[in-house]
């Protein structure tokens, strides 16, 4: 009895261990590559495709309406984008709700300064960035690399992201 306890407890941990998501540290490896292309829609629904901002320094933030760490970063992200966007930087906010329909209602009632897109399907989001779970913003330089990433709820008036926003905007 107690061997097909042990073998049901062995079976139930080894299908359990591949469900598990992996960890957001993985996504790690994309730094330092160039930042993926990709195309989405805006909430008019025009195409926006992100390698016209090259050149530009930026921060690319995936977020949800429903993850309060997302919408608590969103002023002082608004803040930050007002502060440099005169100096060549770009925050795009890529929402990743299933409906673009609530990022729509979302930002109506709480307007940005910045572009907001919609990855409803998280094609960008889990294949391109190796984003698996909100927030999670990547700084991006003017050459297109990927430099840091931010990984939950930031408060982006702290110093030290100001310093390396700075230090991208050279």
């Amino acid at each position: 009895m107690i061997k097909y306890l042990v073998l049901i407890l062995v079976l139930l941990t080894a299908a359990t261990v591949g469900a598990v998501p992996p960890a957001p540290w993985e996504g790690d490896e994309i730094i330092g590559q160039t930042a993926p292309n990709f195309t989405l829609k805006t909430l008019d629904g025009k195409d926006f495709s992100f390698s016209t901002l090259r050149g530009k320094a930026v921060l690319i933030n995936f977020w949800a309406t429903w993850c309060q760490p997302c919408v608590d970063e969103l002023p002082s992200m608004n803040k930050l984008y007002l502060k440099y966007k005169q100096q060549g930087f770009e925050v795009v906010a890529v929402g990743l709700d299933n409906s673009p329909a609530k990022v729509k209602k979302f930002v109506a009632n709480n307007p940005l300064n910045f572009t907001v897109l919609s990855d409803p399907d998280k094609r960008v989001a889990k294949k391109l960035y190796k984003v698996m779970a909100q927030p999670t913003s990547y700084l991006i330089s003017r050459e297109g690399k990927i430099v840091k990433k931010y990984f939950g709820g930031m408060n982006w008036s702290d110093n030290e992201i100001q310093k390396e926003i700075n230090d991208q905007l050279k």
